[in-house]
């Protein structure tokens, strides 16, 4: 078991725009730093771009939110406390989108995925991290989420409908964990170049948003201000 004093942090979605840079940035505090994601292709790229550039990576675990079972999160909370005894901050940023279109036209295979990757899939994540999480003080449980398609919801169909359960759930937790915690905090990036948000509008390019480094730099300074 990995008995350092260093704060371990549990990212998913690592793979991405912005889990990739909030992987980098979190390795630069002297931290360890779990990277999640379905894409392995994309975490052992990372891992070894990091390696070479900074001499630190993370600890890589592929799992896919859809096709995981209740079962596979209890196990991957296992590893977890064999190798690192806990968790100080999870931050769920998984997101899955492939196109704006209107509810009945949108695929009900691609409706279940998106509903798992975002929702059902971090509720059941929490679940098994909550008992690493309530070994240290300060802990925090994290949901990098999306507004505007709730301040403007045609068209985002099921992704929509998972960033308002998400903001649900963010609501009820907080309440039910109390002060014994861990501390839940609901984060909205703001506009960064990604896949996700060139599938939404497909003729922005990088040059015309904040990239990926400026959003994720935000959000730690979100989660920082969170435990003050």
């Amino acid at each position: 078991m990995n008995k350092s004093l260093q704060p371990v942090w549990l990212i998913t979605g690592a793979a991405g725009a912005l889990g990739q840079a909030l992987v980098e940035q979190i390795l630069n505090r002297s931290t360890e730093c779990i990277a999640l994601d379905r894409d392995a292709r994309g975490l052992n790229a990372m891992h070894d771009r990091l390696l070479e550039d900074t001499g630190r990576a993370p600890t890589l675990l592929p799992l896919d939110l859809v096709g995981a079972t209740p079962d596979d999160y209890d196990e991957l909370a296992a590893t977890i406390e064999a190798e690192f005894g806990r968790v100080d901050v999870l931050v769920h940023n998984a997101a899955m989108f492939t196109a704006l279109r209107p509810i009945e036209h949108q695929v009900p295979e691609e409706w279940m995925k998106i509903m798992q990757t975002a929702l059902t899939g971090p509720w059941l994540l929490t679940r098994a991290m909550l008992p690493l999480m309530r070994k240290v003080e300060g802990a925090r449980l994290v949901f990098i989420n999306d507004r505007y398609c709730l301040e403007k919801p045609a068209n985002w169909g099921a992704y929509g409908l998972s960033q308002a359960g998400r903001s649900w759930l963010v609501g009820a937790l907080a309440a039910e964990l109390g002060p014994r915690g861990p501390r839940v905090l609901d984060i909205d990036p703001g506009p960064f170049y990604s896949r996700l948000r060139a599938a939404a509008w497909p003729v922005t390019t990088p040059d015309e948003l904040p990239s990926s480094g400026a959003a994720a730099t935000g959000v730690l300074e979100q989660i920082d201000k969170g435990v003050q």
